[in-house]
């Protein structure tokens, strides 16, 4: 399975990007390339060691890990829940859970301005809503996020929820079905 979608390289180029399945090539160039970049940092999810994380729910059947790729290197990172949260809009409803995203250093303007690539984000959270249409839970999906992110995720227009004291204080946001058929038509 291989989705593309176009991301606007540093220099205004529009360029093809493939998010596929994780592999360790992917995870190979975490440890060797995003690592290095991220330590030390002031980034919230310096911390984050994607191949421990990928270990630890690898062999898990509602667990998806996908990497978005250009010109063979690793441009963002996520990890989607597909069977067990469920929506705070819709109580009874399930939703696709982004558990962790993220985007390259270099495609940080905290880390290097202008980013190499724009859209990375925007890329990874598209195939979410993508994903929860599939799943027919009609693009809803879940998040909580880093303070860095928020204003990204409030763009989207998803539903702020406030601090979840049982999630870190991270604030809690949600896209409605509404929302997710506005950005599947734009970005899908």
């Amino acid at each position: 399975m291989k989705t593309t979608f176009r991301l606007v390289r540093q220099d205004g180029l529009v360029v093809d990007a493939d998010l596929l399945p994780l592999s360790s090539d992917h995870l190979s160039q975490f440890e060797r390339i995003w690592k290095r970049m991220l330590q030390p940092s002031s980034e919230h999810d310096s911390h984050w060691d994607w191949v421990r994380k990928h270990r630890k729910v690898s062999n898990l059947p509602n667990y998806e890990a996908y990497a978005l790729e250009c010109d063979q290197m690793t441009e963002g990172l996520m990890f989607l829940e597909c069977d067990f949260h469920h929506s705070r809009l819709e109580p009874d409803k399930n939703l696709v859970y982004v558990d962790f995203i993220a985007t390259a250093p270099w495609n940080r303007p905290s880390i290097q301005a202008p980013p190499e690539y724009r859209g990375v984000g925007t890329a990874l959270f598209t195939f979410a809503v993508q994903r929860s249409f599939e799943l027919e839970y009609k693009g809803r999906v879940g998040l909580h996020s880093l303070p860095s992110a928020e204003k990204f995720y409030n763009t989207l227009k998803m539903i702020d929820f406030g601090s979840d004291d049982n999630y870190e204080n991270l604030k809690y946001f949600e896209l409605s079905t509404d929302e997710a058929m506005k950005i599947a038509e734009r970005f899908g």
